[in-house]
């Protein structure tokens, strides 16, 4: 759990420089993340990204990333905020601290369908070693309304590594 937080607060970090100039990654996942030869995580590939009022250039109605790390609001072809790419990162943290993905399928149809309705379990379910109040933090990612989610990844990081700070003192246990 520590090294994904780590992890997480890293890809964070870029999503927040990006977040504060307005621009929306829109495709977070493990496949854009990428370590540096001195172990620091880079995130890469803003091809689809958006900035500000292009946020919503794409056709209405269009999907566009990778079905597995969309968010709701993407995966109905909505408006795609700084929220979604914190649904994304919810995501990916989840995957790191189970193996598996919280939303799965057998196509992109399923899949999608899963996003949109399903809640998945929490990860201390599947991992007991996962400290409790990260479950408060990834099922706010996943929460299914934007509104609901953390509103950047600065926002979101801060929470990270306030819980990194407890768990180093032997606190993060704490529901």
């Amino acid at each position: 759990p520590v090294q994904a937080i780590d992890f997480a607060q890293q890809i964070l970090a870029a999503l927040g420089a990006a977040h504060r100039r307005d621009v929306v990654h829109r495709d977070v996942k493990p496949q854009n993340v990428l370590v540096a030869e001195d172990g620091h995580l880079k995130v890469t590939d803003f091809g689809i990204a958006r900035a500000g009022a292009q946020a919503d250039m794409t056709e209405a109605g269009s999907v566009i990333g990778t079905a597995q790390y969309l968010s709701p609001e993407q995966a109905r072809g909505d408006e795609v905020t700084a929220a979604s790419d914190c649904y994304a990162v919810g995501i990916v943290l989840y995957e790191m601290l189970t193996g598996r993905r919280p939303f799965a399928g057998d196509n992109t149809l399923s899949i999608l369908s899963s996003i949109l309705r399903d809640t998945p379990p929490p990860v201390s379910k599947l991992v007991p070693a996962s400290p409790p109040p990260l479950d408060r933090i990834i099922g706010r990612c996943l929460e299914k309304s934007p509104d609901g989610r953390y509103g950047d990844a600065s926002t979101l990081r801060d929470e990270l590594a306030a819980l990194r700070v407890d768990m180093s003192s032997g606190s993060g246990r704490m529901a």
